[in-house]
């Protein structure tokens, strides 16, 4: 049956599917009796919090020829999407004082890269409250917060500060794609993580693969570009490898510890709030992040997408 959230977009996923169906078929007496990495992207390569119109941003972002017409166009062939992005706009995440009416205002009032990066935001931030051991309020408070201060770290090291949010929001989507396909392997997950210590020592004991690679290789599946894929696949790689880089990736490894030291809970393992890196409390980051209001400004920043983003 259609999906009526994808009508008028073309699937994207119809020869990536074909593609690895047939690598499935020629690997599936080797994986063991346990589940393989590509068994799991096969079961969620049309994850609902991603729906066709989000690909669609991302390949306007890329092109130098957008307008703010097909942005507009695009949201509104989805209409709760066109909800969501009409409440946003409004609401006082932007704190913008004149009242938005119509998603074409939005872009042209609150600019391209800003409605872009709520669009993209605001497909995966979903609305259904599921019965499963992530708990999935703390679980997004905990990513959209990474990608706010991604966004401030972008800013201070003149980085593209959209592609920066937008990995910050998506780098767990992996936990997302296996709490959604096999939510009693998640839960697995997180009892032996409080053995373990760590949830992806706990993940590669039980699954073979962490949830970041099962993220990365998504994200790479459906066709993202190749930096989102690796900040998404690579964020749980050793700081000082990432930072040597100086990647996306560890742009958002970052932001992710920091989030982590303030004391959030990410929905999955319990918060723990520690030591946070002096680069937060030093030099030109922590003059972006005062200017940014500092970490409760953020959290109230994160709330108001929360309220507007989730309510039906």
């Amino acid at each position: 049956m259609p999906d009526p959230d994808r009508a008028g977009v073309a699937d994207p996923f119809a020869a990536a599917r074909g593609a690895l169906a047939a690598r499935l078929a020629s690997r599936r007496a080797d994986a063991g009796g346990r589940l393989a990495l590509e068994d799991v992207v096969a079961g969620v390569v049309e994850l609902r919090p991603l729906p066709a119109v989000a690909f669609r941003v991302l390949e306007l972002s890329e092109d130098v020829r957008f307008s703010a017409h097909e942005l507009a166009s695009l949201i509104a062939s989805d209409q709760a999407l066109t909800a969501k992005i009409l409440r946003l706009a409004n609401s006082p995440f932007y704190g913008f004082a004149r009242r938005i009416t119509t998603v074409r205002d939005a872009v042209v009032l609150l600019g391209f890269r800003a409605v872009r990066q709520a669009t993209l935001a605001a497909c995966v931030v979903g609305d259904a409250r599921r019965q499963t051991s992530l708990d999935y309020d703390a679980f997004w408070q905990f990513c959209v917060a990474t990608g706010m201060l991604a966004e401030v770290l972008a800013r201070t090291e003149g980085r593209h500060q959209d592609h920066a949010f937008t990995a910050g929001v998506l780098h767990q989507v992996g936990v997302l794609a296996l709490d959604q396909f096999r939510p009693d392997l998640l839960h697995s997950v997180i009892e032996r993580s409080a053995d373990t210590g760590t949830r992806h020592m706990a993940e590669r004991e039980i699954l073979g693969f962490t949830t970041a690679e099962l993220g990365g290789a998504l994200a790479e599946h459906w066709g993202f570009p190749p930096e989102l894929v690796d900040a998404i696949g690579g964020h749980v790689r050793p700081l000082d490898e990432l930072a040597a880089e100086g990647s996306l990736a560890a742009t958002v490894a970052r932001a992710h510890l920091y989030v982590r030291s303030y004391g959030l809970g990410d929905g999955i393992v319990p918060s723990q709030e520690g030591p946070a890196a002096p680069e937060w409390s030093q030099g030109a980051l922590s003059v972006s992040l005062r200017l940014a209001g500092g970490m409760e400004k953020i959290l109230e920043r994160v709330d108001a997408f929360m309220s507007a983003a989730t309510i039906s």
